[in-house]
């Protein structure tokens, strides 16, 4: 029962932080099925904001020459992609007539995914592999916290994967075009 109450709490230390880490990558199932008895989205978005800023200082020091600006696009790339994924993945079960299910434990999924994947995706060439890592354990998210199939959920994945690449593809032509008024 304590256990219990302690990981439903949304302190976040630096001991819980690393118990969230190797449970999501020893057991991924059995994360997700704790996680899906969580309140609310603080403790999920605490644990990817440290996984982000992880992430970009560790990136900044050793491949970006610590230039505030790159941190700055990169935090809020860490931060902002999983919540645009997550919104993504809300409106396909919403469609999808899957009932009503909270943002919250969608964004949850995303959020414990991507901030594990993100403590060792700074190491070039492991970003290429923790890619499907991710999409892996987002889909085990959507089985355990959400009750959907295994084939709906590796749907849903994909779906979403296509359409941030649609979404940025066409945003691009807008940016550079943008980029070319600025200046």
């Amino acid at each position: 029962m304590e256990a219990t109450t302690a990981r439903t709490s949304t302190k976040l230390g630096i001991k819980e932080y690393f118990e969230i880490i190797f449970d999501v990558m020893r057991s991924p199932a059995r994360h997700f099925e704790r996680a899906a008895a969580e309140t609310g989205s603080r403790r999920a978005l605490l644990f990817l904001m440290i996984s982000g800023i992880f992430y970009c200082s560790v990136s900044m020091t050793y491949f970006f020459e610590n230039s505030l600006v790159m941190g700055v696009v990169m935090m809020a790339n860490a931060v902002l992609m999983p919540a645009f994924a997550a919104v993504i993945t809300f409106i396909l079960l919403g469609m999808t007539g899957q009932g009503r299910v909270p943002f919250g434990r969608v964004f949850n999924i995303y959020a414990y995914a991507s901030g594990a994947v993100m403590v060792v995706s700074w190491i070039p060439g492991l970003a290429i592999i923790m890619e499907p890592v991710r999409a892996v354990l987002v889909g085990i998210g959507l089985v355990k916290m959400l009750g959907i199939g295994k084939v709906k959920a590796g749907l849903m994945v994909i779906l979403t994967g296509v359409l941030l690449l649609l979404f940025f593809w066409s945003a691009a032509p807008l940016v550079l075009e943008l980029k070319s008024i600025v200046q």
